[in-house]
């Protein structure tokens, strides 16, 4: 048997060579919405969290499932004796879950040991969860906030507020500050020990405690940075619309979306660095995913998803096709969320599409003895190597195989002698370990065959098109 090919394997460049980055940014335009293998099982998922890096995922049933984000493998499993349903919280290593059936009880779980610790019997269906931190819980029932420890002889605190006039409250290791419109409550160990100071600015909504100071909105429309305890603010930034929502942290910014629908980045002087419209209504608190502040947008069908890079000044926009159930949770570069899809709930995650996408020149004609030329695009790969092979389809033995260095842009030529049908096959390794393949099928056409078969296709054409004019000349 004759030699099926003359090949030409060359890497092209265009101009000098660039190197690839040697990580992938968090979050690209090319996004991937998909399911989390392996986690279904006979009930639907009633929650979402994060610990130390992992997800945590819990199920009607009870069942609460660990999973490793980055390869999505489950890490540890548990099994509580109830039935849940939908409205748990957690902070610090403390999981707290609401029984199905009445009576109702508060399940604590640990989630570093994971284990159930104890179960807490609520005053009645008007007392609200509101904070769960390492040892404390902390409790809303009419006008009364109630902080209590999570040990065998647990201490109480209870605190006063108006209904109207409480705004948020976090648990921050061991203590827990509580907002109410014109006051912060501090509670210190041991024994609770209570300390209050009047707010320089009357608060609209949550706050975010970041490097000692205080950030909230104000009612007058004030972004506000305060250190406890001081009696001015440390400065005030004007804001177009009021602001409810907690501010977030933004690398050396603050992070805030007042109610005007646009997104806005302060210094830490209190300087307006970036803005951007959200195009949107926000459908849930935004949250932070490494150099991004992600937002969700209405409509709740097909929710939009919005990454604003506030180190690169970017927005990146994913489109949604699936309702939303619960809270969004951003871990290791990845969104979590769970969604309603055919009837179900299950767990998706969106995350970048890696992999490797080849294309083949010319699109048309490709005919024996005329070179063609393989271009490879990877994507989201770190400084990748690839290996490329042809073989016949009837063949597993290649005609070419070669070995591709880590450059920008890459190509490969290769000069067919024989007709046939091709494959075209790419392997890539990417320098953090990620590997991905993709093979195109592909035809060689004989050059006199494919030249007499469309000249024949132009003529028979041309007769048709002389025959529907009227023209009977030969």
């Amino acid at each position: 048997m004759k030699a099926l090919s003359l090949l030409i394997a060359l890497c092209l460049f265009g101009g000098a060579c660039m190197r690839s980055p040697d990580t992938v940014p968090e979050i690209t335009p090319q996004l991937e919405e998909r399911p989390v293998k392996g986690t279904e099982a006979d009930s639907a998922p009633v929650g979402i969290t994060t610990h130390r890096n992992h997800l945590v995922m819990v199920r009607e049933s009870g069942a609460i499932v660990k999973i490793d984000p980055r390869n999505l493998e489950r890490v540890m499993t548990a099994q509580v004796t109830e039935n849940v349903r939908a409205g748990m919280i957690s902070g610090g290593d403390k999981l707290l879950l609401r029984t199905k059936e009445p009576p109702l009880r508060w399940i604590i779980f640990n989630l570093e040991t994971f284990r159930e610790i104890t179960r807490i019997i609520p005053s009645g269906e008007t007392e609200q969860a509101l904070a769960i931190g390492n040892n404390i819980l902390v409790t809303h029932n009419q006008n009364k906030l109630t902080v209590t420890t999570l040990d065998s002889n647990p201490l109480r605190k209870e605190i006063e507020i108006l209904p109207g006039d409480f705004r948020a409250c976090r648990v921050h290791g061991d203590r827990v500050l509580i907002l109410s419109r014109t006051e912060l409550f501090e509670l210190k160990p041991p024994g609770f020990v209570l300390q209050r100071s009047t707010l320089p600015h009357s608060a609209a909504g949550d706050f975010l405690l970041h490097d000692k100071f205080l950030y909230y909105g104000g009612e007058n429309r004030l972004l506000v940075k305060w250190s406890p305890h001081s009696p001015n603010a440390e400065w005030t930034a004007p804001l177009p619309r009021i602001l409810k929502v907690a501010p977030l942290e933004a690398g050396k910014f603050i992070a805030v979306l007042p109610e005007d629908q646009h997104i806005h980045f302060f210094t830490p002087g209190g300087g307006h660095a970036w803005w951007s419209p959200l195009s949107g209504t926000r459908l849930y608190p935004p949250l932070r995913l490494d150099e991004n502040i992600v937002v969700f947008l209405y409509p709740h069908h097909a929710p939009e998803i919005r990454f604003f890079n506030w180190k690169k000044q970017t927005v990146i926009t994913h489109k949604g096709a699936t309702p939303l159930r619960d809270l969004p949770r951003a871990v290791k570069g990845h969104l979590f969320f769970l969604v309603e899809s055919n009837g179900e709930i299950q767990l998706h995650t969106l995350a970048n599409r890696r992999g490797v996408e080849i294309s083949i020149e010319p699109e048309f004609p490709r005919v024996a003895g005329r070179s063609l030329e393989f271009r490879i695009n990877p994507i989201n790969l770190v400084r990748a190597e690839f290996n490329l092979s042809v073989r016949s389809r009837d063949s597993k033995t290649p005609v070419l195989t070669i070995a591709l260095p880590r450059t920008d842009p890459i190509t490969a030529a290769w000069l067919p002698r024989d007709p046939g049908e091709y494959i075209l096959e790419v392997e890539a390794i990417s320098k953090d370990g990620f590997k991905a393949s993709t093979r195109k099928r592909f035809k060689v056409h004989d050059l006199a065959e494919f030249t007499r078969v469309h000249i024949s296709a132009i003529q028979a054409e041309c007769h048709g098109d002389r025959v529907a004019g009227g023209d009977t000349k030969p």
